[in-house]
């Protein structure tokens, strides 16, 4: 004959072990989930790391000379020099740049390599945004032919954009720098790479420098380690808290 007490038990060591499994669940999916986002940011650590190293190592090598020959891929952040001339048509400014909490535009220019029709876009620079977005900065374009220098880069071909509309060349303002898409707008043919234009030279303005340091890598093993950091807490909690139940039973 089984005791009242021992019916009356049953569904409470159930609903006990019912939350008991519960936690368990709950504790395994918040560990998952942080330990991914930890690897996740020594992978972006890696890939930063990377770009980097290649971009170190190609910085100060010879400099390539673009001529009207299509450049071949693998030269992005070498240094290169061109001898041309600026064009003011189809010069765009590229939206959202922010330098020291100031929020501008990057002046992107093309410049007709000489003997040809070749163009290169050049990044001339960064200028801060006017009063009001409908009052566009007052840009000036050196005309004469020149010999220029700077460093070759390619802009990202993802990108994530909340433009209702493809921009235009009679658009003044991208929101992105989509390289076959002014290519196929301006009906000339466009070097698959842009040139930083170097400092001091005529026509830049405020030019940044690219943000490949070890900062930009130790940010990201700095975000997986707190990760790592709150999968530890979260597994140590949930121990001390099992253990501290099962005494008290």
């Amino acid at each position: 004959m089984v005791a009242n007490h021992d019916l009356s038990n049953r569904p409470v060591n159930r609903a006990s072990t019912l939350y008991q499994l519960g936690c368990a669940l709950c504790v395994t999916a918040a560990l998952s989930v942080l330990v991914l986002l930890g690897l996740w940011q020594l992978q972006r650590a890696q890939e930063k790391q990377m770009l980097v190293d290649r971009y170190e190592a190609r910085v100060d090598a010879k400099s390539v000379q673009v001529s009207q020959i299509r450049m071949a891929p693998g030269l992005a952040y070498f240094p290169a020099r061109v001898k041309g001339q600026f064009e003011a048509q189809y010069q765009i400014l590229l939206d959202n740049r922010v330098h020291e909490g100031r929020v501008g535009y990057d002046v992107l220019t093309p410049f007709r390599i000489q003997n040809g029709h070749m163009r290169i876009l050049v990044n001339r620079g960064w200028v801060p945004m006017g009063p009001s977005r409908s009052q566009l900065p007052v840009l000036e374009t050196p005309g004469q032919v020149q010999i220029i220098s700077g460093h070759l880069y390619r802009p990202p071909e993802r990108y994530f954009s909340l433009e209702k509309m493809l921009p235009t060349l009679a658009d003044k303002v991208w929101q992105n720098l989509d390289l076959e898409r002014f290519h196929t707008e301006a009906g000339y043919p466009l070097q698959p790479y842009v040139l930083r234009l170097d400092v001091g030279l005529p026509g830049t303005y405020q030019q940044l420098s690219p943000r490949y340091s070890d900062q930009w890598v130790d940010r990201h093993r700095g975000y997986a380690v707190q990760w790592f950091g709150l999968a530890l807490v979260v597994l140590i909690g949930s121990v001390v808290l099992a253990w501290t139940h099962r005494v008290k039973r």
